[in-house]
């Protein structure tokens, strides 16, 4: 019975093979035997990685051409102490030179390079925003139990202490809206 039933499987998976290659040889015809056919398989030749670069350059826009010297410019602004201004010639002349290849030459890959590359620049500003006010609203709790514990009076040097306690990045992050605030005049 053991014998009958493995006999039974191989020619089950044999004729299953056979239909399998009968519905590839009605879809593809001849050209998927290539054994079958007359017709030499021609390949077309690779071009060398040279010739790819030159190719690219050959086809070069105004955008592209316009994006190098940006970068170029805003690293140089940037290593002369302008870091916000360099850091956003850089950042633009990037996203740019990013944007005209994408479309150009690397379609697939620069678009999948993108989407990670903003999906993890948005996923680290919500985690660095919402870690700083995690941060902020516990000093802010342990401001409030000292100042219950002593009668609703608390001196500047418990909250300087307490507020040194945070981390680099909340320090920042409230600097930068203090600083907002005070351009709109609110504080």
């Amino acid at each position: 019975m053991n014998n009958n039933f493995l006999s039974n499987k191989i020619i089950t998976w044999i004729i299953c093979i056979l239909i399998a290659l009968c519905v590839i040889c009605l879809i593809c015809g001849c050209k998927c035997l290539p054994f079958w056919n007359n017709k030499p398989i021609q390949i077309d030749p690779v071009p060398k990685p040279t010739e790819q670069l030159w190719n690219v350059v050959k086809k070069a826009t105004s955008t592209t051409s316009f994006a190098i010297p940006i970068i170029a410019l805003g690293a140089v602004v940037m290593f002369n102490g302008m870091m916000k201004l360099g850091m956003s010639a850089i950042i633009f002349g990037s996203v740019n030179l990013f944007m005209s290849l994408a479309s150009a030459r690397f379609a697939f890959g620069m678009a999948i390079l993108g989407f990670v590359g903003s999906c993890v620049a948005v996923i680290a500003s919500i985690l660095i925003k919402n870690k700083a006010l995690k941060d902020i609203i516990c000093n802010i709790q342990k401001i409030k139990d000292i100042a219950k514990d002593n009668g609703n009076s608390i001196s500047g040097n418990v909250i300087k202490e307490t507020l040194l306690k945070q981390e680099k990045s909340t320090q920042k992050l409230v600097q930068n809206i203090k600083n907002n605030l005070k351009l709109k005049k609110i504080i």
